[in-house]
């Protein structure tokens, strides 16, 4: 399993996926700014989780509706106070086929440098829910698995999203579906492909209880033989997780067969360390 903490090695890179107060994390946006800038990374990228109306209960982790413009402005305001790095805005989005007219809407409203999509759901399945954790629909592993990664290819599809957070996110209880579930991963990974979207490498899948960074090796492979473009996030919640186990995503990367990762401000190409 991967080391959580390490931070050493993450200067220069950027780190795309952050969570504050705004949604399910615990800081402020200065206060991340300020931890990326102690780490020495040249971009720090917020996505703060936008849900899209209609989800009720199951949406309360994302931004409050009345606080979004607030958001965008701060962290633009964040950009103009700290120029020896570059802050990026962006939300991790959820994409649900039923919902997708409604988030591009929420979406087209404001000016997201990028836009980060994720799958929470399966049908109607909140499987990330520690309450669902031993569901009846854990019974058939391979149903869920499978679910999760058409609807990653529809998510791929639908034209809304410049990164893809997480995938193999399904698999963050320890499930391991069978053999057969690679074909409808790999219908997903030509998707994203297809669609020119970059895929994330989310070391902080390292503090889930499998333990282990998304996507698994044998996905990374996959898609690096597919010509996906990768980026970094950690996934932080906290200001203390910026940066978190980089050094050992460039050596999952690099054993995979990437050179090179994606710098958001630009799209433009940067060596692994």
């Amino acid at each position: 399993m991967d080391e959580p903490q390490s931070t050493n090695g993450a200067a220069g890179l950027g780190d795309y996926h952050i969570h504050t107060c705004y949604s399910d994390g615990e800081g402020e946006v200065a206060e991340f700014v300020e931890r990326a800038i102690a780490l020495g990374l040249s971009e720090i990228g917020f996505a703060d989780h936008l849900v899209p109306p209609g989800l009720g209960e199951a949406g309360s982790y994302g931004i409050d509706e009345g606080r979004l413009d607030r958001y965008v402005r701060e962290v633009r305001a964040a950009g103009d106070r700290y120029p020896e790095i570059r802050v990026l805005l962006s939300v991790e989005a959820d994409y649900l086929p039923e919902h997708e007219d409604a988030l591009a809407g929420l979406l087209a409203a404001h000016p997201f440098d990028y836009v980060v999509g994720s799958i929470h759901f399966v049908d109607d399945f909140d499987f990330a829910d520690e309450a669902k954790e031993h569901h009846a629909r854990w019974d058939d592993v391979d149903a869920v698995f499978s679910g999760y990664y058409r609807t990653t290819r529809r998510a791929a599809e639908s034209g809304l999203f410049h990164i893809m957070a997480h995938v193999g996110y399904i698999g963050l209880w320890g499930h391991t579906p069978s053999a057969a579930v690679a074909a409808t991963e790999d219908e997903a990974l030509r998707a994203i492909a297809a669609a020119g979207i970059i895929l994330e490498l989310n070391t902080g899948g390292v503090l889930d209880p499998a333990g282990d960074m998304y996507p698994s090796p044998s996905l990374l492979e996959r898609a690096c033989r597919m010509g996906i473009p990768l980026t970094f996030s950690s996934d932080a919640h906290s200001p203390q997780e910026v940066g978190m186990s980089f050094p050992e995503g460039a050596a999952r990367a690099r054993k995979a067969g990437y050179a090179s990762v994606v710098r958001m401000s630009d799209r433009g190409e940067i060596p692994l360390p």
